[in-house]
């Protein structure tokens, strides 16, 4: 079991930059989990938005989540950014439990 977790977070109706993000990290062999933020759910989009405040980058859906369960640092990034998912691959191990 990799010692990374990885969640998804995406709006309903899958955008371009999330379905790019979904179908890279599939192709990567990442395992992680999807959750779908819905426009209604504002205590979430509250959430999101105040996250890329601190990180200095704008909240563009999707919003990846990787929490490293050993030293329970927590990093993440909005948007698609193959740059990333692709130096994470690196450190997560392919797995079967890929979503698709």
């Amino acid at each position: 079991m990799s010692n990374r977790l990885v969640t998804l977070y995406t709006k309903p109706g899958a955008s371009e930059q999330c379905a790019d993000t979904v179908r890279a990290l599939n192709v990567a062999g990442i395992p992680f989990q999807e959750i779908v933020v819905n426009p209604s759910d504002k205590q979430s989009i509250d959430e999101l938005s105040r996250i890329a405040k601190q990180l200095g980058e704008p909240d563009t859906m999707p919003y990846v989540l990787v929490l490293d369960r050993d030293t329970e640092d927590i990093h993440g990034w909005f948007g698609f950014q193959l740059d990333r998912i692709e130096a994470l691959a690196e450190d997560i191990p392919a797995a079967e439990g890929s979503r698709g």
